[in-house]
């Protein structure tokens, strides 16, 4: 193996100026803070099958300033492995919530509804939601199937852990959608706020 050490030294720069930059934002007080606040604005939900699943959420005012997610989802089907029920989601943002969204490079890839709770919900909704509801809360891995019934969400506010320290001011929407047995999607606007 022939190494170019002009590029390894490169490397090495690169490294070194990442390691540096690490150091100084652990040792700057409240780096590690997030430097935004967030409000839910709106939420849409569609099914195209109803019967099989049924999302009735909205938004709801706790307090002045504060807003929560609460409804049901009735999922009146028995979700298995390798049946085909996909998840996938995107986020987009806009300056002033008007129809001129940019796509983020925030997006969870098409997978199977089971990998996504394994790593997305698992790692940044989990915790949010087995305060204020009864969706699945597990331990080191979801084990299938998901059985059909009613989940409830009571007043949701949502953790910003997971989420980045430092995010743009302006209107996030964050689309949700599924595919399988039942097509659905669910459209989240939030507006973002510099933290106070």
């Amino acid at each position: 193996m022939v190494f170019d050490f002009n590029k390894l030294g490169q490397w090495q720069l690169i490294l070194h100026l990442l390691y540096t930059v690490v150091l100084i934002d652990a040792m700057i007080p409240g780096a590690d803070h997030k430097t935004w606040t967030y409000e839910i604005k709106s939420m849409e939900s569609s099914s195209s099958d109803d019967n099989l699943l049924n999302l009735d959420l909205s938004v709801e005012r706790v307090s002045r300033g504060v807003y929560a997610i609460s409804g049901t989802i009735n999922i009146n089907l028995d979700i298995e492995e390798d049946d085909g029920c996909d998840i996938e989601a995107g986020a987009f943002r806009s300056d002033n919530g008007v129809n001129d969204y940019k796509v983020l490079p925030f997006k969870m890839p098409r997978q199977h509804l089971f990998s996504a709770l394994n790593s997305f919900y698992k790692d940044m909704l989990m915790e949010t939601f087995s305060e204020c509801s009864d969706l699945p809360v597990f331990e080191e891995k979801f084990e299938p199937p998901l059985e059909k019934r009613v989940y409830t969400l009571d007043k949701c506010q949502f953790s910003q852990d997971g989420f980045p320290n430092h995010l743009s001011e302006g209107f996030y929407k964050i689309l949700i959608s599924g595919y399988g047995s039942v097509q659905w999607s669910l459209t989240i606007v939030a507006q973002v706020e510099p933290a106070t």
